[in-house]
């Protein structure tokens, strides 16, 4: 298999042939263990540029709904522990009140200004399409409210804005998909309202479709809004496959592989807007919109490797970069109703303006779950795969192309600015030591984070798997071993350093407080009892019961580094 996900693998040319074997032969005599796969990831002098992974990040704007627990110890927390470099945000709605604004304002504060993340807005569905709609009005009204976000709240990571989610209109899925006439109409609307206003730095994406029947409409967009658009995106999600089908990869990959040729012709690259996999779904009263995770448990171990194998596909295929649905599942269903009281407003406000069926749907497809009634704030496998492909492979980088004979291995690469690289492998095959030839030079050895079907990793915290050791490569020849059903990430970006220590811990009042951390690299702190871990948080203080107990508290920065 290649990395451009072809059924067969593609021979090297001669001359890089010979000299990437000439180059390592010596190295490879010298490998501990014999390999029983090998990956052969090239470094050629034009690669494309990746601007991230990310996640839809519903819950900016249902912070109103969190308790301060919730927020700090698992929202904030695993934001700032990822550190997504690009998201998508249900958000820039043309009714949007200036206290769901701040409240959102708020929210960029804490997150995407600390991690450097672009944004994607969209309004979630437009309004019902009635015969005496002012498309100029609401443009208007969208752009004075961006203008707000990016002028006075400096939001100004605001990277693009589309129209309307999945081209839905009013309580119509995919309206806008018998109206394209229409939809080219609103695009240009918005256009021209966003440069009355200044914001020439918010491009539209066209269209947010979604599924590979819909897929025809890029190339029309390409032909009929190419003037307007600023970046092309499209949505896919499978619930005909099983975790581990052979096939998976390979739908994903051609069917961004063709989009992405199409829009190239216009010197535009795709969005992978949305992608997931959910198996198939059983409606009753209330809408099943669940993940496969979540849906199938005892299968979620496998689903958390599929759900990345899908985002390699992007990688691969030339997407600029890629969002996956979601980092926190949504709440359970609300009503929806208006209150005298903040937090029947705040409730008000999330429903209104967090996307669509909030009243109906079960939305759960985070990484962490949501679940008050039963105080259920755990994570799902998802989140010790899709944790480090989101962290690891940022804005900025560069994707290194690869080959493999072995049509179970999945393989993404990436180098960045600074010199440092990142690899990832999927084995869907059976245990083996799997040799890794690279073409960019390693300075010091990759850090390894393993994912093990068998035996997944768990965090009553949801902190993310520690690094397993490292891998020394030997003039870019290493070998690894890969359990059944495994991911691996390699990584030289790190920084191997001791966080500044944490001060000023004390206790009054059954509340154990401390000084803000002033580390630079600080992302948030874990808490021990006696010297057991009991929470990560970003707070500077959290409840305890035992006063006389000894508490200390340590600062974990970017790269997961804490004081041992």
């Amino acid at each position: 298999m290649a990395g451009d996900g072809a059924k067969k693998l593609k021979p090297m040319s001669m001359t890089r042939s010979a000299n990437l074997i000439l180059g390592v032969c010596v190295a490879l005599a010298s490998q501990a263990f014999s390999a029983d796969s090998e990956i052969l990831i090239s470094k050629p002098p034009m690669r494309w540029l990746w601007g991230g992974f990310g996640f839809h990040n519903s819950e900016a704007t249902m912070t109103g709904l969190m308790s301060e627990d919730f927020l700090n110890q698992r929202v904030l927390k695993t934001f700032l522990e990822i550190s997504p470099t690009y998201a998508r945000v249900f958000a820039g709605y043309h009714d949007w009140t200036k206290e769901a604004m701040d409240r959102f304002a708020d929210y960029y504060d804490q997150t995407f200004r600390k991690a450097g993340t672009v944004l994607y807005l969209v309004p979630g569905r437009m309004p019902y399409i009635a015969k005496d709609f002012d498309i100029e009005k609401y443009c208007e009204d969208v752009a004075v409210r961006l203008e707000y976000l990016v002028k006075e709240r400096n939001c100004t990571k605001i990277r693009y804005y589309c129209l309307s989610n999945e081209m839905c209109s009013g309580n119509e899925w995919g309206w806008f998909n018998d109206h394209l006439d229409l939809f080219k109409e609103y695009n240009e609307c918005l256009y021209r309202a966003f440069r009355r206003h200044g914001l020439d730095g918010i491009g539209l994406m066209a269209t947010d479709t979604s599924g590979l029947k819909l897929a025809e409409q890029i190339p029309w967009a390409t032909k009929n809004m190419d003037q307007i658009t600023d970046t092309y995106c499209w949505h896919l999600y499978i619930n005909d496959m099983t975790p581990g089908d052979p096939a998976l990869y390979g739908r994903v990959y051609d069917a961004l592989t063709n989009l992405v040729k199409v829009v190239s012709y216009k010197e535009k690259r795709l969005c992978f807007g949305e992608f997931g996999i959910t198996g198939k779904r059983n409606q009753r009263i209330m809408r099943d919109d669940s993940s496969y995770s979540c849906s199938h448990p005892a299968e979620a171990r496998f689903s958390a490797i599929a759900r990345a194998e899908m985002g390699l596909a992007a990688l691969n295929a030339g997407c600029v970069n890629a969002v996956s649905w979601t980092m926190i599942d949504y709440p359970d269903p609300f009503l929806r109703e208006d209150g005298d009281t903040a937090a029947e407003k705040a409730r008000y406000d999330a429903s209104r303006f967090s996307g669509h069926g909030t009243k109906i749907r079960y939305n759960k497809n985070g990484l962490v779950k949501w679940c008050d009634d039963e105080k259920d704030y755990s994570s799902y496998p998802d989140l010790y795969t899709m944790g480090y492909l989101v962290k690891l492979f940022r804005k900025d980088s560069r994707v290194l192309p690869w080959e493999t004979k072995d049509p179970t291995l999945r393989v993404g690469a990436v180098t960045n600015p600074d010199g440092s690289a990142t690899i990832a492998v999927i084995n869907w095959g059976e245990a083996k030591n799997v040799r890794i030839v690279c073409g960019h030079p390693f300075a010091k050895p990759l850090r390894k984070y393993v994912y093990d079907s068998s035996a997944v990793p768990s965090s009553p915290f949801n902190d993310l798997q520690p690094a397993s050791g490292t891998v020394a490569a030997t003039d870019g020849v290493m070998t690894v071993a890969m359990a059944s059903k495994s991911m691996i990430f390699l990584t030289t970006d790190y920084t191997d350093r001791t966080p500044s220590s944490v001060t000023g811990v004390k206790i009054s009042r059954e509340k154990l407080t401390w000084h803000a951390s002033p580390d630079i690299e600080h992302r948030y702190y874990r808490v021990f009892k006696d010297g057991a871990q009991i929470a990560s948080t970003v707070a500077t203080s959290l409840a305890v019961d035992a006063p006389d107990a000894v508490y200390t508290v340590k600062s974990v920065d970017r790269w997961g580094n804490a004081i041992r």
